[in-house]
């Protein structure tokens, strides 16, 4: 139950010189320091819990109090829209977090009266925290439910408190209904976590909405509810203060029975709200200095740990950053971006550290030849600093006893002391360190537990079941009398069930469950006297006895053999009847001591009526369990070890399947290639720290998706790797590290060369490449969905279907029909010419291949490579994932291997000039920038950080250099065009890049209905305008006239290797201020603010008010951009003079560009076309 860690001076000492360091240069662990004078002032108010919050929230108004993984919605393989997950946080203030409380609080104000119940229900995020404080401000009670609950027990919990309103994230939204349609209270259901732009997300809403009961008056998003809060005249505060009155309600599992509601009064939840310290029992009282709170939660809200992780951390002051999803798979990337001050752990996310930790340690090792120990402290101190961030200064463990030797390597790992607590719903915190302590604990004694042998008169510690009085100690259960007078002696002391050891006064240590239901470390619970009645019946049984550990994740038995049985035929005998009664995979025993002789009264290992006397048979087999554990753990680390070793020489689902058996423990005829990794006993920790262990044994990428995939077996599993080696050998086997090195800090463009990207078998081969075709009459296109990749396809459709030629458009999907309705989706937009511009085009000349352009042979058959090397005369490339927050390694596959890809295919059979699309950002960083220099001269050497679009530009770069050697080593034609803003088009309804930063800004300054009176400096001495304002430009091309140009440019190249710079050069006082000008002349109401500061301000909380389709498209997740005026510049700052002759010389009848004379501006006719776009799309309402 608690496992004391002692740390010398020099931890200590280490820690706090960080947390100084710190506290001087990190500015947002500065800023969220928690302000002694608050503190002082929410205390004071307690138990108004009410008052207490509206303090918090008012006094920290501008701070950042909650953060999120921001995220991108894009098309999947299938068509359908999904998230995508960003490298960063997005955060929200006190301020806006308050305001959406208050707003959604006043919407359910006709139900949620003071002293109603407000039940809710999901993974702890952002939003679940709005509907919490809407349930304070409506003075409800709040009931969180158990996420995952089987509907039939939240219906039962449902009938008991009898809500008005449920609250619900959007996964489980038919979960919600069911519960609505067995409990009629339920008036109104609000959907968390929506977004409309997802398909499984509306489709969900929409089926929720024609299930519901009548009984429901309305199922709302909470961006559609806080928006019709807003409508109404606001909410006021509870105004009784009864410190008795019931806050929330906290259900127990059920892990003993039928859940049962602990009442948490408004006493006893204000002391969440009136300490900032939960984390650090030596904080001192003086909070002047310290460092703020910044925490990671990934722990359900109905359990007190959550909470407790939550609104402590907001009372101080301090950030909660959430984990991203539900099963924990992308946790140790949401650490690496929270970069949490303080660690509250649960026993398997230790597990996961540790193992994650020792895998890598024997991965460095086995990769630079040294030993495991010389290599730990640097591997430990690079997890540290990167993996977790960096800043944790203090850690505690909860929730379920952990093994000393887990919490010896986490707090090595963390360098820092972890501290291990213990403490219940019902009576809240009671022990840190095996601790009690005081407050809130006021008394405690022990009581003998003669059914089980324990008695406070054993020596050398008394020992018995522990009851308690704390003075957060809840007054009983809800609605359940028979169960509160069960669980509390006659004299008001709660019993905990737990039997521990009094070593000394107040310090005490778990021994043992008085009803032998056991909590494994994973926080399964296990009901030890249920099992051993069942494996009894077992053939080789004649008597068990099991035993487990709430810092152990599986049991051990000691069994008395039927007939003189060995080992092996007792387990397969337990396992067999485990299987004929459908047990779960850890109520199994994973090993087995054999007893030496019967459990006897003789003996005394059994009582006088029959019963096992469990500290007998512990005193009498703990050590040999004890030393079978051991060696198991030994066993696991070793067998793991080898595997990374040697298991990739094995068959890869031999590996594999071992690899599942030494993590799982399972029995080697459990692991067969149709067993699904989840059915032998793995969740999605286990999964991440299984596919990493298959990445160090492979070196191939392995996503968790792939490992609890509903249709992932092991052979699926296997067959993933073996397709991802076989692209490894196809492709050379190139990587970033392999080309750049491990870990490096900067990319240069000389290790670029085709021999790294491409390998020297193929380069040999390409040396006999014949020449460029003179008739251009198959292209081949990639990205032909992306934004520019349809107007360039449509582009090309135009130029072939009028010769009787093709173009190929390589496209992901299952079959070449579900990679055309992908395409087809980009051009349904509502507008019925372009829909049969594209229909006609594309049945006169375009052929579908499915494929994808990051994996070797471009994804397809080598027949069909082989046929496309032949047929394809021009490659047009503008496919890349875009992503302004991956670093470059992350972005080396996709883009740079992508583009080596082409590469290659140019190079197979003759020659195929390329048209590469780059990106301006190749320009950041580099002073003296030549638009059509050589790349590698004029950008040697690239720094790999982490400033924004950094990896994206990076990535560009390197493809430019890839195709620069290309044309030196093999005369490859290469045209190269790095283009800015790519505008909307001026013609077709509903064709504008709705994700793009214009876009969102028109969308947001419309939806706000306000602007700065400048979006520019006025300090630079910049000539001004008419109005006054700084002389400035926009650069924005529109995409009618950039994809005409690329192909007019490019199209024509049969030799050479020329680059344009795709930009709006024009010095012509066009800016964003122009914009809002336009905007306002198109008939919109916008309202100039003259003070920069405070209308980004008002912005803000505008953008985070909207209702939830238009703040979804809006500028909030880029509002950075926007935080300060921007420096007024004449024209583009980057050259553009040789693509802008080329337009003007580009006179060829015709051609695209025969009747354009120079690049276009920005004008007031396409910024009137993005307000009928936007209206189009339902984004704006139309006037």
């Amino acid at each position: 139950m608690t496992s004391t860690i002692t740390s010398g001076d020099t931890r200590t000492d280490a820690v706090a010189a960080r947390a100084a360091h710190l506290f001087d240069t990190d500015a947002e662990m500065r800023a969220a320091a928690a302000d002694p004078a608050v503190s002082a002032q929410v205390a004071d108010l307690t138990p108004d819990l009410h008052a207490m919050v509206e303090v918090v929230m008012d006094r920290y108004a501008d701070r950042p109090a909650l953060g999120r993984r921001a995220y991108d919605v894009e098309p999947a393989d299938d068509g359908r829209r999904v998230r995508r997950l960003q490298q960063r946080m997005d955060t929200i203030t006190y301020g806006s977090l308050w305001s959406d409380a208050l707003d959604l609080a006043t919407a359910l104000g006709d139900v949620a009266t003071p002293d109603t119940f407000v039940a809710t229900l999901g993974f702890a995020g952002a939003d679940y925290v709005v509907a919490e404080l809407a349930t304070v401000r409506t003075g409800a009670v709040a009931v969180p439910l158990q996420s995952g609950a089987a509907p039939g027990r939240l219906a039962d919990i449902a009938a008991e408190v009898e809500p008005v309103a449920l609250v619900v994230d959007n996964e489980q939204l038919s979960t919600a209904t069911a519960v609505a349609a067995a409990c009629p209270s339920i008036r109104r259901i609000v959907v968390l976590d929506h977004d409309d732009r997802v398909d499984d997300d509306e489709d969900r809403l929409a089926e929720a909405r024609r299930s519901a009961p009548g009984t429901v008056l309305a199922i709302e998003t909470l961006r559609e509810a806080i928006a019709r809060g807003r409508t109404l005249p606001r909410l006021a505060g509870p105004e009784a203060v009864d410190p008795d009155r019931i806050a929330t309600l906290i259900y127990t599992s059920g892990s003993t029975g039928t859940p049962k509601g602990a009442i948490h009064t408004q006493r006893i939840v204000s002391r969440l709200w009136s300490t900032s310290h939960w984390y650090d029992q030596s904080a001192e009282s003086d909070e002047a200095g310290r460092p703020g709170a910044i925490t990671l939660d990934y722990l359900p809200m109905s359990h007190l740990a959550g909470r407790a992780v939550v609104f402590t951390t907001l009372a101080a002051g301090g950030i909660v950053y959430f984990a991203s999803s539900s099963d924990l798979s992308t946790l140790l990337d949401d650490y690496a971006l929270a970069r949490p001050t303080v660690a509250m752990l649960v026993p398997r996310v230790c597990d996961l550290l540790r193992q994650t930790a020792l895998g890598r340690i024997e991965t460095r090792a086995h990769r630079t030849g040294e030993s495991a120990d010389a290599v730990r402290a640097e591997v430990l101190e690079d997890m540290r600093s990167t993996t977790l961030g960096g800043r944790i200064l203090s850690a505690v463990v909860g929730t379920a006893p952990t093994s000393p030797e887990v919490i010896d390597f986490v707090s090595e790992l963390l360098d820092t002391t972890v501290q291990n607590n213990y403490g219940s719903t019902e009576a809240g915190m009671v022990l840190f360190d095996g601790v009690v302590q005081r407050p809130p604990v006021l008394e405690y004694r022990l009581d003998d537990v003669p059914e089980l042998g324990y008695a406070v008169t054993d020596r050398p510690y008394p020992r018995g079941e522990l009851l308690l009085k704390t003075d957060s100690l809840v007054p009983g259960y809800y609605k359940r009398p028979d169960v509160t007078a069960e669980m509390f002696s006659a004299d008001g002391f709660y019993r905990t069930g737990d039997v521990v050891a009094e070593t000394e006064p107040d310090h005490l240590v778990y021994v043992d469950r008085r009803k032998n239901v056991l909590k494994l470390a994973q926080g399964e619970f296990v009901a030890l006297s249920r099992l051993e009645s069942i494996y009894a019946s077992a053939d080789a049984v004649d008597q068990i006895h099991l035993h487990g550990s709430g810092e152990r994740s599986y049991l051990l038995a000691v069994v008395v053999p039927a007939d003189g049985a060995d080992t092996a035929t007792v387990l397969d005998s337990l396992q067999a009847l485990a299987r004929e009664e459908q047990l779960e995979s850890y109520e199994v025993p994973r090993d087995i001591v054999l007893a030496a002789e019967p459990f006897t009264q003789e003996n005394g290992l059994l009582s006088g009526a029959n019963k096992q006397l469990r500290p007998a048979l512990t005193a009498r087999y703990g050590e040999a369990l004890e030393d079978r554990y051991r060696e198991i753990d030994e066993g696991q680390t070793a067998k793991m070890s080898e595997l990374r070793r040697r298991g990739a020489d094995a068959p890869v689902l031999e590996t594999v399947g071992e690899a599942a058996a030494a993590l799982l423990g399972c029995a080697g005829t459990e692991v067969s290639p149709d067993a699904h990794f989840t059915d032998l006993g793995g969740d999605s920790l286990s999964a991440l720290t299984f596919a990493t262990l298959l990445q160090d044994i492979f070196e191939v990428d392995v996503p968790v998706t792939v490992v609890i995939a509903p249709s992932s077996d092991l052979a699926a599993i296997a067959t993933h790797i073996e397709r991802r080696r076989g692209d490894a050998d196809a492709t050379g086997a190139a990587t970033f590290a392999s080309v750049h090195g491990a870990h490096a800090t900067q990319a240069r463009a000389d290790q670029l060369t085709l021999s790294a990207v491409l390998g020297d078998e193929f380069l040999s081969s390409a040396a006999d490449v014949g020449p460029v075709r003179t008739d251009t009459r198959t292209v081949l296109l990639t990205g032909a969905n992306g934004y520019l990749g349809r107007f360039l396809c449509l582009e090309w459709l135009e130029r072939q279907a009028a010769v009787g030629g093709t173009v190929v458009c390589l496209v992901r999907g299952r079959t070449a029909a579900d990679a055309r309705a992908r395409l087809d989706t980009a051009f349904d937009t509502g507008d019925p010419a372009l829909w049969s511009r594209w229909t006609t085009l594309a049945d006169t000349a375009l052929e579908v291949v499915v494929g994808d352009v990051g994996e070797a042979n471009l994804g397809v058959s080598d027949e069909e490579y082989a046929s496309l090397a032949e047929r394809v005369d021009r490659i047009v490339h503008p496919a890349a994932l875009v992503n302004h927050a991956l670093p470059y390694e992350q972005l080396f596959g996709p883009n740079v291997i992508g583009t080596a890809e082409i590469a290659r295919l140019a190079l197979t059979h003759h020659l195929k000039p390329v048209t590469y699309l780059s990106t301006v950002a190749v320009a950041a960083g580099v002073e003296a920038f030549s638009e059509d220099g050589d790349i590698r001269e004029i950008s040697p050497v690239r720094a790999l950080d982490e400033s924004y679009a950094n990896g994206y530009g990076t990535s560009k770069w390197a493809g430019e250099v890839v195709l620069r050697n290309a044309f030196d080593a093999f005369g490859l034609p290469v045209t190269v065009f790095r283009s800015d803003m790519i505008l909307a088009h001026p013609r077709w309804t509903g064709q504008l890049n709705v994700p793009d930063i214009f876009t969102r800004t028109v969308l947001s300054l419309i939806a706000t209905g306000i602007a700065p009176e400048t979006f520019y400096r006025q300090d630079t001495g910049a000539p001004v305008d008419d109005a006054g304002r700084p002389r400035a430009h926009y650069d924005g091309l529109p995409a009618d006239f950039t994809a005409a140009a690329i192909t007019e440019l490019g199209g024509s190249a049969t030799s050479g290797h020329r680059t344009f710079d795709v930009l709006n050069p024009h010095d012509d006082g066009i800016s964003l201020d122009t914009v809002v000008d336009w905007i306002i002349q198109s008939g919109r109401t916008i309202r100039r603010i003259t003070d920069y500061d405070t209308w980004f301000a008002e912005f803000s909380d505008a953008l985070e008010s909207l209702p939830s389709a238009q703040r979804s498209a809006s500028v909030l997740p880029l509002r950075h951009a926007y935080a300060r005026p921007d420096l007024p510049t004449a024209g583009s700052p980057l050259p553009a003079e040789v693509f802008r002759a080329a337009v003007r010389d580009t006179s060829t009848p015709g051609s695209a560009l025969a009747d354009i004379d120079d690049i276009p501006h920005l004008s007031r006719d396409l910024v009137a076309k993005y307000v009928r776009d936007l209206e189009a799309l339902g984004l704006i309402p139309t006037l």
